[in-house]
């Protein structure tokens, strides 16, 4: 049985997201990018496929928790003989990759071990990996080498600092020191890397594991080399002296890996730095731990010191904010759907997607509720990122692109690995990627909208891009599409996606009406105007009294929760209600989840696959909303209560959950789940404010 997703947390520098276990186990790790290839990649196999292992010996876990507003993973151990603390976390960058693990004994005397297994490119690839001299000290390992030795090899000290005169420590700029006012967002990353240079005389030497373009560096106490049959039975390794590709054994059946032991008494500490490089290039200069962590905790914390939110679920919003920006791209400004390939949205079966890149429509959901908790620089690098993913042909858009705005996802097949449950395919890259999906242009207008709405101006670019899309949305009025949730199957009219489009041109009308930019209003007007008409002839079944998934059935879809969002229609419309208790009779099931539709096990679904698949949680969210906008209060809070209950101890949500055996399934952590729950609460505490307000203007009148 594969880990439970409960059992993860995530870590996160705004460029990967790591996975690390509930036993300390760093099962998933991409470097140096959210999209690049698994250097640890056992979430998706077993430990022959990458894993980084920090575990207390006859240990087990008490307690877990990020270092409040940050995601600084703390983990306390008790042994027979004391209590340890491993924290784990990446330093915030925008040009450097380190994942720091350090060991703390708290009490009495405990012993620690590793066992690190460096696979390359999704599992498949075993690196060469030997020792490396980062100063001036002789080798003192049978099997270790000076860098420099070979015309092939990168530059001996991985600098262009001179030894011992590493980067001085600027202290990051606080929010209470700016007044309110942001920073250069790019300018503090450098701040942060610049605080965390390490000097090489704190690091002498390291464990190089390199495979074509990529290599890692292992600093810290030495971990040495083993290898077992497959019985787990030790295998002799040969030393020999180094020469490139000496230490290389490809033999059947093998494992290797480095693993050690190290014992700790109270007080005292250890601390181990991977950082990832190009092969190619000089070695960086491994993180100082003490000073990165002191930045990754100012960081974090001064990022979630705007949030503002006063309700009962304050806790979860916050956190929620923090996996949106976590899961954002320092550099590009991109934002992924999740830290995750291929988790299944069905145990067992073929429903294995690669959700690491970024989809337009989720960005711009994240973009909306990121604006309305204050944090506009994010939207905005947001914006920048999406006018250069789409520039040229409005024709051509995308549904998603890559986290730096590619547009090439080819979807493969990863046959060596076994899968999440044995959930196979496991698939990376993503083939929707050349669907047509009508609701996309009406998402990235509402959220520009939103932008605009909060005093953020235009500027002719931005502006022009969204004339664009109207144009798009026109040409392809006509055509049917693959809808929200990517069906493979045939394409249809998507009543949620044609509403999007009506929301498209109503937002580019009220920025010319109400924001004095420029554009054709009156034909705009006719367009939404057309689509408003047909929505209403097609989209709305007057027999039945309700809103259906497509023009041509009578089924319904959670999507059509989302109408009132865009004032095609009041959330208390009786069509809206009917609509709505439709979908309490049709897609709700145990505990209030709901699901995207209706799927069959015999492959018979609208969506083209077999298999069924669990509720999807911001579907749930999705009808909390509703119910708070429509005057069910007590209905939205229950839900509430109930769907926020799923996360995990660390607050993540994946994308499903499956009630029956109360676990969380499909990619994790899910952007798309974190934005519905930060949407819901922010109904229900308007909705709550509200019926405050009128019980208080009551009495007042009556007092």
């Amino acid at each position: 049985m594969s880990t439970p997703l409960e059992d993860y947390a995530l870590l996160a520098d705004l460029q990967t997201g790591p996975l690390v276990s509930r036993d300390g186990s760093v099962d998933w790790l991409c470097f140096p990018r959210f999209d690049s290839p698994a250097v640890f990649c056992a979430l998706l196999g077993d430990e022959s496929n990458g894993r980084w292992k920090l575990s207390a010996v006859d240990g087990h876990v008490v307690s877990r928790r990020y270092v409040p507003d940050t995601f600084v993973l703390e983990t306390e151990w008790r042994t027979p003989t004391g209590r340890v603390r491993v924290t784990d976390f990446l330093p915030p960058s925008d040009d450097r990759g380190d994942l720091i693990r350090r060991v703390t004994c708290l009490e009495g005397t405990a012993e620690v071990e590793h066992d690190l297994r460096f696979r390359f490119d999704y599992g498949k690839v075993i690196p060469w990996v030997r020792r490396v001299q980062l100063g001036n000290h002789r080798p003192q390992h049978p099997d270790e080498a000076r860098l420099g030795d070979s015309a092939t090899e990168p530059h001996p000290v991985g600098t262009s600092e001179e030894p011992g005169r590493a980067a001085s420590n600027p202290e990051i700029t606080t929010a209470g020191e700016r007044h309110g006012r942001r920073p250069d967002f790019k300018k503090l990353l450098r701040e942060i890397s610049a605080r965390i240079a390490l000097s090489t005389s704190r690091a002498d030497h390291g464990l190089l594991a390199v495979a074509g373009p990529d290599a890692l560096l292992l600093t810290g106490p030495d971990l040495e080399p083993y290898e077992e049959d497959v019985e787990g039975n030790p295998v002799e390794v040969m030393h020999r002296e180094h020469d490139p590709g000496s230490d290389i054994r490809v033999m059947e059946g093998i494992r290797r890996g480095h693993r050690g032991r190290f014992t700790l008494h109270e007080g005292e500490g250890l601390d181990w730095v991977l950082t990832w490089s190009h092969s190619y290039e000089e070695l960086p200069v491994p993180a100082d731990p003490d000073s990165a962590q002191r930045a990754t905790e100012d960081f974090w914390r001064d990022w979630a010191s705007d949030v503002e939110s006063h309700g009962e679920f304050d806790g979860a919003v916050s956190r929620s904010l923090l996996v949106l920006r976590g899961l954002t791209h320092a550099r590009t400004g991109g934002i992924v759907a999740a830290a995750t390939a291929a988790l299944p949205e069905d145990f067992g079966g073929e429903r294995n997607w690669d959700y690491r890149y970024t989809w337009l429509r989720d960005a711009a959901l994240t973009i909306q509720a990121l604006v309305e908790h204050r944090h506009t620089h994010g939207a905005l690098l947001w914006r920048d990122w999406l006018l250069r993913a789409v520039a040229g042909d409005p024709q051509q858009l995308q549904i998603m692109y890559g986290v730096d705005g590619r547009r090439d996802l080819t979807e493969r097949e990863l046959d060596h690995l076994s899968g999440y449950e044995n959930s196979r395919p496991v698939r990376i890259g993503n083939g929707a990627v050349e669907q047509y999906q009508a609701d996309v242009a009406g998402e990235v207008m509402m959220a520009l909208a939103t932008l605009r709405d909060a005093d953020v101006a235009e500027n002719d670019y931005s502006w022009g891009l969204q004339c664009n899309l109207l144009g798009f949305c026109e040409l392809r009025m006509d055509e049917p599409d693959n809808g929200i949730w990517e069906m493979r199957g045939e394409p249809h009219f998507f009543t949620h996606g044609r509403v999007m489009m009506w929301a498209a041109f109503n937002e580019g009308i009220r920025a010319v009406t109400e924001h004095g930019l420029t554009g054709d209003v009156e034909h705009w007007k006719r367009m939404r105007d057309r689509l408003h008409r047909k929505i209403w002839d097609k989209g709305y079944n007057r027999d039945l009294g309700y809103f259906t998934q497509t023009y041509d059935n009578t089924e319904v879809d959670a999507s059509l929760l989302q109408l009132p969002q865009t004032g095609f229609i009041a959330p208390d419309h009786p069509a809206m209600l009917r609509t709505v208790e439709r979908i309490e009779h049709e897609l709700q099931g145990e505990e209030g989840q709901v699901w995207r539709y209706r799927t069959t096990d015999a492959g018979t679904s609208m969506d083209g696959l077999s298999g069924r698949e669990y509720p999807f949680l911001i579907c749930t969210f999705w009808l909390v909303e509703q119910y708070a906008r429509s005057g069910r209060i007590e209905d939205a809070q229950r839900l509430m209560r109930t769907t926020v209950g799923f996360a995990t101890d660390l607050g993540l949500l994946s994308e499903e959950y499956d009630v029956a055996q109360h676990r969380l399934a499909g990619n994790f952590p899910q952007a798309f789940s974190h934005l519905g729950l930060i949407r819901a609460a922010d109904a229900l505490l308007r909705a709550q404010r509200s019926g405050q307000e009128r019980v208080s203007r009551v009495g007042t009148a009556t007092g």
